[in-house]
């Protein structure tokens, strides 16, 4: 486990809504962060959605399968092909294996880390873990760097919660992504905490805000940085109760049959079409945890039918709905969109049927946002053990994010001490796979 304790995050709660305003969840639109522009001149994407698989999916399973990898290795599935020539997809993907000509595949991420909480955090801020502070996670660098609204609607969501390791580190929780507890795929779905109960009336909640105010002017406690970013946003919070803008970007069920059939009727596909929904009315990054930040995709035992009968289907079915549904619109460009976990897992198949867990070598899906179409990048050997071609680390990944998103990687921020760190580790990005 990871030896470092987290800030206390300040949790979305109806508490946190009607009584201290969205402050702590807001932050101001200047970052002190210069916005540069990395790829000279280049159109940047508005927007990324990352799908993390919590737990650590099968890349020999999954995204790199090797038919002709060694006994014990190999597993159940058979490959596909994709309309992509000349690459293969496992078997369970016949949905991704047709848009992967969309997409640049990248199969040869590797760290050092093989622990879920290690892992987690160095994929999701670009630094391995230190014991002396956790890192801000790229979504918000993104909501310091941009501001914490768009418009009426928070600038960083997570559905239905963030993964542990992405919220704002030793910044400020200001910059933590806005929790969407629920399940869109249920007929009664609402964001609760974003729709005051039915007995509050505007009036009570100007009253309320009224006193929240006397309190901020009032006590040192007004003093505090947290306190301070509520009191200065408390516009914006109560903007975003009253906002019909807000409130219609959250109603899924406006979408046709068709195409929420299309995402698939389940928690994921239709976490994905909700996910799209919000970067088209100017959400800047979106989180899609899947599994409610459980460790789903940590497939100790029973490996393969827990792939192909319980995560693959909806993860299939919803991420190549979600690419071609943004490509249709002629959003895809304007879309990063991020597949990954923690880690890959092991080759060698255990005695419970399934696989350990594997930092040295996994998978990453990236597509949108500027980059190449059809593109593979890097290998693994025969069994995918390790890369063998053009090794690929977390950090790598993140800076090629922050460049894609108009954030010059080499840009500092300023710790709790005084210090200024990089927002990565000695890390550049992949521009080949840029377009």
């Amino acid at each position: 486990m990871l030896p470092i304790t987290q800030p206390a995050q300040l949790r979305l709660t109806r508490r946190t809504w009607l009584g201290l305003g969205l402050g702590a969840l807001i932050g101001p639109q200047a970052s002190g962060l210069a916005i540069t522009d990395p790829l000279d001149g280049k159109k940047h994407p508005k927007s990324c959605i990352l799908i993390w698989l919590g737990g650590g999916a099968s890349h020999i399973d999954t995204w790199d399968p090797k038919s002709d990898a060694e006994s014990g290795v190999k597993g159940e599935f058979k490959t596909i092909e994709t309309a992509l020539a000349g690459v293969s997809l496992s078997e369970i993907m016949p949905r991704m294996a047709g848009v992967l000509d969309k997409t640049v595949l990248i199969r040869s991420l590797t760290s050092p880390e093989a622990d879920h909480d290690r892992a987690s955090h160095h994929i999701l801020t670009g630094w391995r873990p230190n014991p002396a502070m956790v890192y801000p996670s790229v979504g918000s660098v993104y909501a310091k760097t941009y501001g914490g609204m768009a418009g009426a609607l928070p600038n960083q969501v997570a559905i239905p919660s963030r993964p542990l390791f992405g919220g704002s580190g030793y910044l400020s929780s200001a910059f933590d992504p806005l929790d969407i507890p629920g399940d869109p795929s249920q007929p009664n779905f609402r964001v609760r905490d974003l729709t005051p109960p039915d007995q509050v009336t505007y009036d009570r909640l100007k009253r309320r805000r009224g006193m929240v105010d006397l309190l901020n002017n009032g006590s040192q406690a007004g003093q505090s940085e947290i306190t301070r970013a509520r009191a200065s946003f408390d516009d914006q919070t109560y903007a975003l109760l009253t906002s019909s803008a807000t409130q219609e970007a959250f109603k899924i069920q406006e979408e046709s049959d068709p195409t929420r059939d299309q995402y698939g009727r389940n928690p994921l596909g239709q976490s994905l079409l909700l996910a799209r929904r919000l970067v088209e009315r100017g959400v800047g990054y979106v989180t899609i945890n899947d599994r409610s930040g459980g460790l789903g995709w940590d497939t100790h035992a029973q490996n393969f039918p827990s792939l192909r009968d319980r995560l693959m289907p909806s993860l299939d079915q919803g991420l190549a709905a979600l690419i071609r549904d943004l490509d249709t619109r002629g959003q895809l460009n304007d879309t990063l969109v991020i597949v990954c976990g923690e880690f890959g897992r092991t080759p060698k198949i255990n005695a419970q049927a399934g696989r350990d867990h594997h930092g040295r070598a996994s998978s990453l899906l990236m597509a949108g946002g500027g980059l190449k179409r059809g593109m593979v990048l890097g290998r693994t050997d025969r069994n995918g053990v390790a890369p063998v071609d053009r090794p690929v680390t977390p950090a790598e990944v993140c800076a090629t994010v922050f460049t894609l998103l108009g954030i010059d990687p080499e840009s500092r921020f300023q710790s709790p001490d005084g210090r200024p760190i990089s927002l990565v580790d000695r890390a550049s990005p992949i521009l080949e796979i840029v377009a």
